[in-house]
Parts: C-alpha cells; sequence; structure tokens
C-alpha cells in the first residue's frame, strides 16, 4: 500500500510537470504573433475566372505635371528636324530617367504644351495614342507620311509602409499591376495587412483615398489591380507588430516571470 500510494503521488507530479511545461511552451509561442492565414494572400474561391479574363486594360490619360517624350520621324531628315528638340543623351537610355525627363515637353496646369512649328497644344485628358494620332494629322500639312513615337516619361509608383524595400520606382511602359509594384518593392514582410493596403491614386486635381483586400477576389478585376501615374500604395501593418517592436526587456519580463514560476514548481515537486 506504501508503495502503490508513493506511485500515485510520483505520477500527480509527473502530470503537474507535464502541465507545468506544456504551458510553458504556449506562453513562449504566443510571442509569435502573426498566424498563417494572416500571411496568405487571395485566400478567396478563384474557381470564377470569366471577369478576370474580360478585364480591359485601363487607359492612361495626360494630366498636368506629366512628362512627355516626343519623336518625329519621316523620310526627309531635313524637314523632319524642326519638330524635334535635340538631346545630349545617346539614346533613351533608361537607366537615367531624371536626365530624360529634362528633354522632355512639360504638360503645365492648363493642360498644354509648347511643341516647335506646331505651337501650344492641348493634351490633358488624351491618352498616349491619342495624343500620336493628333501629331501626326497636324504633321501631314508638313511631312509627308511622318511617324510620331509618343511616350510617357514620369510614369511614376510609390511604395511604403510594410514593404522589404521601399521607395519611388520608374516605369517604362504605361502597365503595370498594384503585384507588379509590390514586387519591385522586394514584396510584403510578415507584418503587412493584406486585408487593408491604402492606394492614393490623383486625377484631374483630385486626390482619392482607395482601400485594396489582396485576399479577396474581387482585387484582381477592380479598377486598382492596375496602377497609373503618380500612384503611392502604403502597406498597413498589422497590430501583432506593435508586440513585436515594443522594448526587448520588457518582452523578457513575462517570459522569465513564467521560466521562474516553472522552476520553483519543479524544485517543490521534486525537492523531496
Amino acid at each position: 500500500m506504501f508503495h502503490t500510494g508513493k506511485n500515485i503521488v510520483n505520477i500527480l507530479k509527473m502530470r503537474i510537470y507535464l502541465t507545468t511545461i506544456w504551458a510553458f511552451i504556449l506562453l513562449v509561442m504566443g510571442s509569435s504573433c502573426v498566424s498563417h492565414k494572416q500571411l496568405v494572400n487571395y485566400q478567396e474561391d478563384f474557381s470564377d475566372t470569366t471577369q478576370l479574363l474580360s478585364y480591359k486594360l485601363p487607359e492612361i490619360k495626360i494630366q498636368p505635371n506629366d512628362v512627355l517624350s516626343i519623336k518625329v520621324f519621316g523620310s526627309e531628315m531635313e524637314l523632319v528636324a524642326p519638330f524635334n528638340i535635340t538631346s545630349n543623351q545617346q539614346g533613351e537610355s533608361f537607366v537615367n530617367i531624371e536626365a530624360i525627363q529634362l528633354t522632355g515637353f512639360l504638360v503645365n496646369q492648363q493642360g498644354m504644351i509648347d511643341f516647335p512649328v506646331l505651337g501650344r497644344l492641348k493634351l490633358e485628358g488624351l491618352s498616349v495614342t491619342e495624343v500620336k494620332d493628333s501629331l501626326v494629322e497636324r504633321l501631314k500639312t508638313y511631312l509627308k507620311d511622318p511617324v510620331v513615337n509618343v511616350r510617357l516619361l514620369n510614369f511614376r509608383v510609390t511604395v511604403s509602409g510594410e514593404v522589404r524595400n521601399p521607395g519611388a520606382f520608374n516605369v517604362v511602359n504605361e502597365r503595370i499591376s498594384l503585384l507588379d509594384a509590390l514586387a519591385l518593392a522586394g514584396d510584403l514582410t510578415d507584418y503587412a495587412d493584406r486585408k487593408d493596403i491604402l492606394l492614393v491614386r490623383e486625377n484631374n486635381g483630385v486626390r482619392s483615398l482607395n482601400r485594396i483586400n489582396l485576399q479577396s477576389a474581387a482585387f484582381f478585376h477592380s479598377e486598382y489591380y492596375f496602377l497609373k501615374q503618380n500612384d503611392l500604395i502604403y502597406v498597413k501593418p498589422l497590430r501583432s507588430k506593435a508586440g513585436a517592436v515594443q522594448d526587448q526587456s520588457s518582452k523578457a519580463v513575462p517570459i522569465l516571470s513564467a521560466a521562474a514560476t516553472v522552476a520553483a514548481v519543479l524544485i517543490a515537486l521534486f525537492k523531496q
């Protein structure tokens, strides 16, 4: 009977020991505040792709403060020369975008540019294709079969917040998605709130604030999937980040306290 009672006591001690250890492990694991679900994008059902495939690319419109590269070509170079701004740049390399922008046409606050020979032209509200077609028609008065190349030089998007490499990124074409921009910024961090990304967009002097949920299938056929020039993306941090960036000494206090409690319990149990 004596041995049986002692065995029961030892079993109870072992159970208390195991319970205490598990409680300590759960406490330590609780310090990793970001769940797997919070880190996963596109969690909804994507089986219906009809809307995704039929989405039309947005048409970029010229706005005040845009910078355009306009090059005119034709069979007779001496007749074409007056329509082109001379540049010291050796070809259009986008390595130094700031230098290239200095050689472009700046759209003023009235939406106009001063073009050689043709004078002041209203371009605000037109797409790059429409600007090209309009110039070709005007140049037919002076040139035979003119060819015009128009490119938007200031297509830039800014990404900040919970990304690995925040910054402003120049785009060499007129097609970049929000996902492309996030990739340029090194992708989202573990503490990025994928349900609440802010996109700041300006159209005709009016600034709009737009909330985007990357975990929703609706994002892929929304008007914010593709970006426009000068869009700003801010990735909001999760609330759990506040605990991750707090003072390290304050984070260690509850863990050390729990460890001391575990040690005290174990000493009391096995002291005898």
